[in-house]
């Protein structure tokens, strides 16, 4: 289940909806340690627990009332006669190379491409802090505290690989090929959900479909994964046990930044050896709305012999060591973020554009975490890490 806010609001039930009984103590999500501790100093204050708690029971109930959506009319999710209308006759660009390869990092690069802002707001606590006193805590704290631990760190152990395979989408399936028999031999087939609704879109549409011709024209798909190494969630077990509280939640932000920022640096690499325009295409990762079944990364760790870096499952899928993250890229100008309740194709030629990825803090599904307010009462499905639910 994503663990989220609303995930928060449903198990203040425990019956579900075959009652209304509510677990009297109370359920507080908490995003991180910092939301933590101020649930925390309310809970202790007897008036505004008192508020605190029936704030988030009006929630819950507000939630609970929502009517569920029905998709009665649309076609199952796996229906494969079902196609958005992605182009297919757009150009197929030439990969720099065929198969795998370990991609060398570079870390100057890699500090480049650190989102800053997710750092301090949502990783070192800076969220709430607004004028002259987030410019300070900026510039006198985050900023120097940034440029020490990089210099300083020696935890830090990026590797990263990168596959260009050819595909062919198959329905809701994309059929990733043998390099050396594209459209003849399958090595995998990876498999998304498809939106019963809005554009009925699904990831595989992005590609260009499987035809009669033998073979078949073929398309080329990036699969990525990158890791920060191990040594960090070693650092992070040290500190606690240390009593270093501030420094683990200082080196943990750091450690998942890096991996993201490496994510970003590899893809604009993909990007400029397709050869495309540095805003076409976009990047996903699963566990999010666009494609939210986590074993698929089994078929990924597979085509990217992804334990050669260092990476391994969970026994629910979750990719180890923690700052680490697997991707795959489509290149496709209409390529869009989506999830099954939301998203749509776009409606000009070209897309505005952006940098957001999804699968990164950056991903729209999940602004609600950067905001200084309330989230809505909106479930995605977008996965939140592995934040701290709070239970008195």
């Amino acid at each position: 289940a994503a663990i989220n806010r609303n995930f928060g609001y449903r198990i203040l039930y425990p019956n579900g909806t075959e009652s209304d009984e509510v677990y009297e103590p109370g359920v507080f999500f908490c995003k991180d340690a910092f939301e933590g501790l101020s649930k925390v100093d309310q809970l202790v204050d007897g008036e505004a627990r008192q508020a605190l708690v029936a704030k988030t029971r009006e929630a819950a109930k507000r939630l609970r009332e929502q009517p569920e959506e029905t998709d009665d009319d649309a076609p199952l999710l796996t229906d494969s006669s079902v196609r958005a209308a992605v182009a297919t006759d757009n150009p197929i660009p030439e990969p720099p190379f065929w198969g795998v390869r370990e991609i060398e990092v570079d870390m100057d690069e890699v500090y480049r491409h650190l989102d800053t802002h997710v750092l301090f707001k949502l990783h070192w606590g800076g969220r709430g802090v607004k004028g002259e006193e987030w410019k300070r805590l900026v510039g006198e704290d985050f900023k120097p505290r940034l440029e020490r631990m990089w210099r300083e760190q020696t935890y830090l152990h990026p590797r990263a690989l990168l596959g260009y395979f050819p595909c062919n989408s198959d329905g809701n399936e994309l059929i990733v090929w043998d390099p050396d028999a594209p459209g003849e031999r399958e090595l995998q087939r990876l498999v998304f959900p498809r939106q019963p609704k809005h554009d009925r879109i699904c990831l595989a549409d992005f590609y260009r479909p499987l035809n009669s011709a033998h073979p078949p024209q073929v398309d080329v798909v990036a699969l990525q994964a990158v890791t920060a190494g191990g040594e960090v969630t070693e650092l992070m077990a040290k500190l606690e046990a240390e009593g270093e509280f501030a420094e683990q939640l200082f080196t943990h932000g750091l450690g998942v930044q890096t991996a993201e920022g490496m994510a970003e640096w590899l893809h604009s690499r993909v990007r400029a050896g397709l050869g495309i325009e540095p805003t076409q295409g976009r990047r996903y990762s699963w566990g999010y709305p666009a494609c939210p079944e986590q074993s698929e990364h089994e078929k990924v760790f597979d085509l990217l012999d992804a334990p050669s870096i260092g990476l391994h499952l969970s026994g629910g899928y979750a990719v180890e060591p923690e700052q680490s993250t697997l991707a795959i890229v489509a290149h496709h100008p209409q390529a869009v973020y989506f999830g099954m309740k939301s998203g749509f194709l776009p409606k000009t030629d070209r897309q505005a554009s952006d940098e957001l990825i999804a699968g990164t803090e950056r991903d729209p599904t999940r602004l609600s975490e950067l905001s200084d307010a309330e989230p809505e009462l909106v479930d995605d499905g977008a996965g939140e890490g592995e934040p701290a639910m709070a239970e008195f």
